[in-house]
């Protein structure tokens, strides 16, 4: 089961999606994005025989999905979903790591604690408020990937969603130019209702 070349392969084209998500100004099509990264990443994760971070991320995918389908009828979700994913999530993690396969490691706490902030920050309708909340669970998810020697694009599609994700907040929140500042107000109006 063990396929390196296919897990870079994947990473990469995760890589690929992870960056378009960050240079999108709705937050569907965010969303979309992301879901699609999410795929490839459990790709990833199952060749390089990491079950925790595909199960996480498997439930990440139902997350980004339910969140998509309330941003396109124009309706926050409630919070009680948010709860409920990362309480699947953590639920995931104990009958997973403890239970079958009996590898749990201090270090997990990282990608747990990354799952469950992305439950609650992708049910945020403000795109601006996402793009500066995604900077701490990307930077959990770099951590927990560099210190288990995940596979080398698994940890750099982290990376360089760091990496897209603040040019996106400079390009888009600190130094906009007036067209992109209108376009920008117009959607987090759009974000707010």
């Amino acid at each position: 089961m063990y396929n390196y070349p296919l897990s870079l392969t994947a990473s990469f084209i995760a890589m690929v999606f992870v960056a378009t998500s960050y240079f999108v100004k709705k937050k569907s099509l965010y969303l979309l994005f992301q879901s699609l990264c999410i795929v490839f990443l459990v790709v990833s994760y199952f060749f390089t025989v990491q079950f925790f971070a595909m199960i996480g991320l498997a439930i990440g995918l139902v997350r980004a999905l339910v969140f998509f389908a309330y941003e396109r009828k124009d309706k926050i979700s409630p919070l009680w979903v948010s709860c409920a994913l990362a309480g699947a999530t953590i639920a995931s993690y104990f009958i997973v790591n403890f239970g079958i396969l009996k590898t749990a490691q201090p270090l997990d706490i990282l990608c747990v604690v990354a799952l469950v902030l992305y439950a609650f920050i992708f049910r945020i309708r403000d795109l601006k408020t996402v793009r500066f909340l995604m900077l701490v669970p990307t930077v959990l998810s770099i951590l927990f990937n560099a210190l288990t020697h995940a596979a080398l694009f698994a940890s750099l599609t982290y990376v360089f969603e760091l990496a897209a994700n603040v040019v996106s907040i400079y390009k888009y929140h600190i130094k906009p130019n007036k067209k992109e500042t209108q376009s920008v107000s117009k959607e987090n109006a759009y974000e707010k209702r």
